[in-house]
């Protein structure tokens, strides 16, 4: 009798595996058509409108998926010319404009300035020096963080130590996270790119990186 409550234990342990690995297969993909979907509808239900209404002046009759494919090519184009405009003198020093003229509107700076530093921050891995494994957030718990810079001078001398600004992403959002400042003696640097490390965060941990893998044999920074 016993054998055989064991044996359906293990059959319900096998077939809920297999459920699970299913779930890992399918959810990352409806998440993304998810996403895809969500910013179809927000550009075409904002240019839809706009297209239909240069067709029908031209006496074109567009069917609505037509259109669709037509709205989506447009902000494609327009996103690529932008990007090239900004590459170029004129575009920087208009962008350095925009960004003078929004930071003296109070409110909006606030909002404005958080969401750009955002994006600059995680818009290339340039922006983190390395790395590192912190205690965080206990003694006994180590985090995955990127140190930002050196910490300011106010710091390092409230601890007495040399000391790093480090980022320390969420999970499965690194673009939340805490800043803690940390000494540089009790960071563990890691032997591992930083979009790398990210998409080990992205992942919950469960992205087998060899490198990252190997990396987790580290010395701790003398300072």
């Amino acid at each position: 009798m016993a054998d055989k409550n064991e044996k359906g234990t293990q059959k319900e342990n096998i077939i809920y595996k297999i459920f699970i690995t299913g779930c890992l297969a399918v959810l990352p993909l409806l998440l993304t058509l998810y996403i895809l979907d969500f910013l179809y509808g927000l550009v075409t239900s904002n240019l839809l409108p706009l297209f239909s209404s240069i067709a029908s002046k031209f006496g074109a009759q567009l069917s609505e998926r037509v259109l669709g494919v037509f709205t989506l090519l447009f902000v494609v184009i327009f996103i690529f010319l932008v990007g090239l405009f900004m590459r170029v003198y004129i575009g920087k020093r208009l962008a350095k404009l925009i960004d003078v003229v929004i930071t003296r509107i109070p409110l909006v700076k606030t909002i404005y300035s958080s969401i750009k530093q955002m994006f600059d921050s995680f818009g290339s891995s340039n922006n983190f020096e390395k790395v590192v494994l912190v205690k965080f957030p206990s003694s006994n718990l180590n985090s995955i963080g990127f140190v930002v810079r050196s910490s300011q001078r106010l710091f390092n001398e409230a601890l007495g130590k040399e000391s790093y600004n480090v980022f320390v992403p969420t999970a499965p959002n690194p673009t939340s996270g805490f800043v803690v400042i940390v000494p540089v003696a009790e960071c563990i640097e890691l032997d591992v790119g930083t979009n790398e490390a990210f998409r080990f965060v992205l992942s919950v941990g469960l992205l087998d990186a060899p490198k990252l893998a190997a990396s987790f044999q580290p010395k701790k920074n003398n300072g």
